[in-house]
C-alpha cells in the first residue's frame, strides 16, 4: 500500500522534473548582437520575370531568416525598424555583400559583434544553395560558413533550407 501511495506522488513528480528542461528556455541569448544582412541571390537569373520574384523572396525570407535566428538560436539579432532602415539605406548606396568591408563598418555603427551574410546561389531555376557566412566584426574575419542545398524555387523549399540552417545553428557559439 505504501508503495502504491508513494508512486502516486513520486511518478508525477519525476515526470514533471523530466519535462522541466523541455519547458525551460532552451536558447540562452548571447551577450553580443548580430546583424543579419538581406539575402543576396546570385547565379542563374535568366528566367523571364525572375527580378520581381527574386525581390519578393529576398524581402520575405530575409525577414524569416532573422526571425528564425532570433527565435530558435542563441543569436541576439538586431531587428528593430531603425537599424533595418540604416541597413537598407546603406544597401541602396552599395552592395553590402561585395563592398570590401562596408558591412563591418555598418555592423560597428549598429553595435553588432557578428554580421551574417546570407546568399542563395541558383545553379538553375530548380537547384539552389543557401550559404550563410558569419563574420566577426572586431577582426573582419570569416568565422563560420554553412551551405544548404535545396530543390525548387517555392516558398516551401526556401523555408526548408532555413529550417535546416536553424537545426545546425541552434547551439552554435562563436567562442
Amino acid at each position: 500500500m505504501l508503495i502504491i501511495r508513494a508512486s502516486r506522488y513520486i511518478l508525477p513528480f519525476l515526470l514533471l522534473m523530466g519535462a522541466a528542461p523541455l519547458m525551460a528556455d532552451e536558447h540562452q541569448k548571447h551577450d553580443y548582437k548580430t546583424l543579419v544582412l538581406d539575402i543576396l541571390i546570385t547565379g542563374d537569373s535568366s528566367v523571364a520575370g525572375d527580378k520581381a520574384e527574386n525581390a519578393e523572396k529576398i524581402a520575405k525570407f530575409s525577414e524569416h531568416l532573422r526571425n528564425e535566428l532570433n527565435d530558435k538560436t542563441q543569436f541576439n539579432i538586431i531587428n528593430d525598424a531603425d537599424s533595418l532602415a540604416k541597413v537598407n539605406a546603406a544597401d541602396e548606396k552599395q552592395d553590402l555583400h561585395h563592398c570590401n568591408g562596408c558591412e563591418i563598418t555598418l555592423a560597428k555603427e549598429l553595435g553588432a559583434e557578428l554580421v551574417v551574410m546570407p546568399n542563395v546561389f541558383r545553379m538553375s531555376h530548380l537547384i539552389s544553395t543557401l550559404h550563410v557566412e558569419f563574420k566577426e566584426v572586431a577582426s573582419g574575419k570569416l568565422i563560420k560558413r554553412k551551405s544548404y542545398d535545396f530543390r525548387g524555387n517555392t516558398d516551401q523549399a526556401w523555408e526548408r533550407a532555413i529550417k535546416y540552417a536553424m537545426r545546425d545553428l541552434k547551439d552554435w557559439d562563436r567562442k
